[in-house]
């Protein structure tokens, strides 16, 4: 039996699935692809599918703030991560920060720029009370590309020499401490 889900087709060359935030999923096609087709593949994708189904069902629904409210929340969490990015920097004599920034980043957790500007999405803010060893673990990401600017080998011996338990901190990011 296929797995329901929403066709979106458009001028592409292939197909692509995805999980939306719901759970639901979206088959992306070519326009002229066959029903036929796109139904092998989503059948044949079938592991991947629940897979993914399961850990979005895993994953607790963020509430929509306010222009308001996600000002306040940025500014709180910048003087926590400002705190913590202090305490983890001197710890390893990284080279200097230029500035600490709390971005409205719907897409990644945090991102160091080639002049040292380190920014962090005001999501972060959703672990403070839950877990903070989340927090941590993408300071230190961050922290490392004062250093290394990629992600080559160096890089992650960086993040681990710093947090051995990086890994399965990532993997872990719903758990309460």
């Amino acid at each position: 039996m296929i797995t329901p889900y929403n066709l979106i087709r458009s001028a592409r060359k292939s197909l692509s699935i995805q999980i939306d935030p719901s759970g639901n999923l979206i088959a992306r096609a070519p326009m002229r692809m066959p029903i036929a087709s796109i139904e092998r593949w989503i059948t044949a994708k079938k592991d991947w599918i629940i897979k993914h189904q399961i850990k979005r069902s895993n994953t607790p629904q963020r509430a929509i703030l306010s222009e308001l409210d996600i000002r306040d929340v940025k500014k709180k969490l910048l003087e926590y991560i400002i705190v913590r990015v202090e305490k983890l920097w001197e710890w390893k004599g990284l080279p200097k920060i230029t500035s600490i920034k709390i971005t409205k980043s719907e897409r990644r957790w945090g991102s160091c720029s080639a002049q040292n500007w380190l920014c962090f999405s005001y999501r972060l803010s959703e672990y403070i009370w839950v877990n903070t060893l989340f927090i941590d673990a993408i300071i230190i990401h961050e922290l490392a590309h004062l250093r290394e600017k990629h992600h080559q080998k160096s890089f992650w011996e960086l993040v681990y020499s710093m947090m051995p338990d990086y890994e399965n901190v990532m993997k872990n990011q719903n758990t309460i401490e």
